[in-house]
């Protein structure tokens, strides 16, 4: 018998923040793992034949034992889950055929460990998972009758000591293919599926409200079992080229736990961990510009007090997706080079909603200011020959600083011309004394790597000598990386 499988020393991650921007590989196990779950707040595996249990030093994670409790009990048990109301040891074991069934082991008057089969009217049953009172089982199963095909979910309802007639979760939640690994968070099943998207290729995770209240005016029903919605669970927990499965949350720690065989994780399906709440805010949306074609590449970032928590970048098609926890205040930008930094304040205060994740869009238009063409400003320094520029000026030219400083790379091509009076001398003057405040200005609020030299267009042969009394600044910006 295995002693010690592994023995690594890693922290799990002790902050709580959104799992996108918070999730890990954990520890390398042996051979494919699978059937996870969560026993009196030990984490349980099975990989290599042998049910492991996980090792820790407070937060810390040491690594994994082969478990000596159930060898007593059983040989070769793959799965393990305690009733939460009768406290019972519920475990699946296969026979000699490879099927799966189930099992409860419960405390006799002697002590000893009693072990006994559940029967489930002759179905398999595979990864067993209780609701918080314990009056509803649900498991995967193999089953062909009442089936819809592959393997499909099954509820039973516990009642004076028995469980009820396996019934089919129906087809909202079970498709043509696979269902399996179910487990129960709070008021939400979760499970794994590859027939709720169209290429069949992959397990992903879904959540569905296992029971819920529908209100209509003044009056609350109940949804039957299994008649809620379903929804995918956002990256990271699925993976587009990878299975994503066996998801296990760990309440007390705030802690969750899924398997999956991605590119990064050598061969086999590996254990994976992120720390924070599940329930959470998606908010999806579009980039577009001005004229609604939609932005690729555009970065969004969620900050809260000026850190960035997580961030996405928009598709092809201007598409983002961000995962924000609940009941928070966060400041989003969006960006890309060329364009204003656009902001949005977010609310994440959860509303009753069908969805474990909340839903929220939000789309946004990005603007810009014309490149390789004149931008005209005029009267920055009011109607007279007053040298400091006026508060409307500076109004004028705060769409033209924020976008520098959004776009420090830009380069300035700028002229200043006064023709103020018939004397060109006065106008050269007062429009060199007004480029120096004009410079003075911008490089005081502007970033440093910003270069501005602005030309005097009253120096030289012609001058300015029309006295029309037109200030006019004249700016050209260049995107060098465009060339």
């Amino acid at each position: 018998m295995l002693s010690l499988l592994l023995l690594l020393s890693f922290s799990v991650p002790a902050q709580e923040s959104a799992f996108s921007a918070n999730h890990q590989k954990m520890a390398l196990l042996p051979g494919e793992v699978n059937n996870v779950s969560i026993v009196d707040g030990d984490l349980y595996c099975y990989a290599s034949g042998v049910l492991l249990l996980a090792q820790r030093s407070g937060e810390q994670l040491l690594g994994f034992w082969a478990d000596t409790t159930f060898v007593k009990i059983a040989e070769d048990v793959q799965y393990v889950i305690r009733h939460p109301s009768t406290g019972d040891l519920y475990f699946t074991q296969l026979d000699r055929q490879g099927q799966s069934y189930l099992f409860c082991a419960n405390e006799g008057k002697n002590g000893k460990l009693k072990v006994k089969k559940v029967r489930m009217g002759g179905m398999t049953v595979e990864h067993p998972t209780f609701t918080a009172d314990g009056s509803i089982m649900v498991f995967s199963s193999q089953e062909r009758r009442r089936s819809y095909g592959g393997y499909d979910l099954w509820y039973s309802l516990y009642a004076d000591g028995k469980w009820s007639r396996p019934i089919n979760l129906g087809n909202r939640i079970n498709t043509e293919y696979d269902e399996v690994t179910p487990s129960i968070y709070r008021d939400c099943l979760l499970f794994s599926s590859n027939g709720h998207e169209d290429d069949h290729a992959y397990l992903d995770v879904y959540s569905t409200r296992l029971i819920s209240d529908r209100v209509h005016g003044d009056t609350v029903g109940m949804l039957k079992i299994g008649r809620c919605r379903v929804q995918k669970l956002p990256s990271p927990l699925n993976s587009p080229d990878a299975d994503d499965f066996d998801m296990a949350i760990d309440t007390v720690r705030n802690y969750g736990y899924w398997v999956s065989k991605r590119v990064e994780s050598d061969s086999d399906s590996q254990l994976y961990s992120f720390s924070g709440s599940l329930d959470g805010l998606l908010l999806w949306g579009r980039a577009l510009d001005k004229y609604d074609n939609p932005l690729a590449m555009v970065r969004v970032v969620a900050s809260q007090n000026g850190h960035p928590i997580c961030n996405a970048v928009t598709d092809e098609d201007g598409f983002y997706r961000l995962y924000l926890q609940s009941d928070q205040y966060y400041e989003l930008s969006f960006s890309i080079h060329g364009y204003f930094v656009t902001y949005e304040q977010v609310n994440t205060a959860k509303a009753d909603d069908e969805f474990l994740i909340a839903e929220q869009r939000l789309d946004v238009a990005l603007d810009k200011l014309l490149l390789d063409q004149r931008i005209y400003y005029t009267d920055l320094f009011g109607h007279n020959v007053d040298l400091e520029l006026s508060e409307y000026g500076k109004t004028q030219l705060e769409p033209l600083v924020r976008f520098l400083s959004d776009n420090p790379e830009i380069q300035v091509k700028a002229s200043l011309s006064n023709d103020i009076t018939d004397d060109a001398k006065f106008n050269e003057y007062l429009t060199a004394h007004r480029i120096q405040t004009l410079e003075n200005y911008l490089y005081s609020v502007l970033p440093p790597t910003v270069n501005i030299k602005i030309e005097n267009m009253c120096s030289g042969v012609d001058g300015c000598a029309g006295a029309t009394g037109v200030s006019r600044f004249v700016v050209i910006l260049n995107d060098p990386s465009a060339e």
